[in-house]
């Protein structure tokens, strides 16, 4: 990864490498990915030789975005079993889509759990993130479809 490189971070979100600044950690000088955050206003800093274990990547390609939008919609023809959420791959943006779609048809707990409630949160996130920068599609648009709810027009050739 260099500068300028669109980038997903899977606790943050998507971000542009800014820069790439030396600072001092632990007493050994260290490298860090600069990621300036301003909807969080904050910046964020990922060490250059750790961000794989962080799960720092560059945001999917759109034929792998376009799949997991029609996983969400309902379209693929997906027999792959979903992952645990205890087991989720937050690097996979169609492991999530297939997560979000198994959640949106199963049958609702009577008392879910919270942990679990705040997982398929961030899972939703982070695929509406991703789907609204490479795709160009509209958060709100991307929200509604997660949340279960009809889109007119909607498909992946859109």
């Amino acid at each position: 990864m260099e500068i300028g490189d669109l980038v997903l971070h899977p606790r943050y979100g998507v971000g542009i490498i800014d820069g790439i600044e030396t600072r001092v950690q632990d007493g050994q000088e260290r490298a860090f990915y600069v990621i300036p955050k301003p909807t969080l206003s904050s910046t964020i800093f990922v060490p250059v030789d750790s961000a794989d274990e962080v799960g720092l990547r560059p945001v999917a390609s759109p034929e792998t975005l376009k799949k997991a939008l029609a996983i969400l919609l309902g379209q693929a023809d997906d027999d792959i079993k979903a992952a645990d959420l205890r087991e989720l791959a937050w690097n996979d943006p169609v492991e999530l889509a297939r997560v979000i779609r198994r959640h949106m048809t199963q049958p609702k707990a009577r008392y879910p759990k919270v942990s679990e409630q705040h997982q398929i949160k961030r899972a939703k996130k982070l695929l509406e993130e991703e789907l609204a920068v490479v795709l160009g599609l509209d958060e709100e648009t991307i929200a509604a479809l997660m949340n279960g709810e009809e889109v007119s027009g909607m498909s992946v050739a859109s």
